[in-house]
């Protein structure tokens, strides 16, 4: 196996598990979370990825139902090759943020963010279509 780049990243921190492959079935981006926030699926634009010095930053709104809460979440994933390997181990930081919009009449907005150290696995692995089911 020649050097490539990773295509699905298990990020995992505390009682939380994200997965992110960057390209999966039809070119489309997904990520999945399963944490204390519920469980979330997010595909194509819902999910912003920038290019940074870092590597790639992926960020999602875990919760925006409420008017008065915005909670976003932002990994930093790094640039990685695989180099005759499958899969590779790293460690790198993730942001989530509260935005705490007042009521009539009370103070500004508030902005919160928690630091989060994250273990990540980053591998090479074949996505393949599903099929219909047999017909009898």
């Amino acid at each position: 196996m020649a050097t490539q780049r990773p295509n699905l990243f298990e990020l995992t921190y505390e009682e939380t598990k994200i997965t992110y492959a960057p390209e999966a079935f039809g070119g489309a981006q997904r990520l999945h979370y399963d944490g204390p926030m519920g469980q979330h699926s997010f595909a194509g634009e819902q999910i912003n990825a920038t290019r940074s010095a870092r590597g790639l930053e992926i960020s999602v709104t875990l919760d925006g139902v409420s008017r008065f809460n915005t909670i976003t979440l932002t990994v930093f994933v790094p640039d990685i090759e695989l180099d005759h390997i499958d899969e590779l181990s790293f460690r790198t930081i993730g942001i989530q943020s509260t935005r705490r919009r007042s009521m009539a009449g009370g103070p500004g907005a508030q902005m919160t963010s928690e630091e989060l150290e994250v273990d990540g696995l980053a591998k090479l692995i074949q996505f393949h279509p599903r099929r219909p089911a047999a017909t009898l």
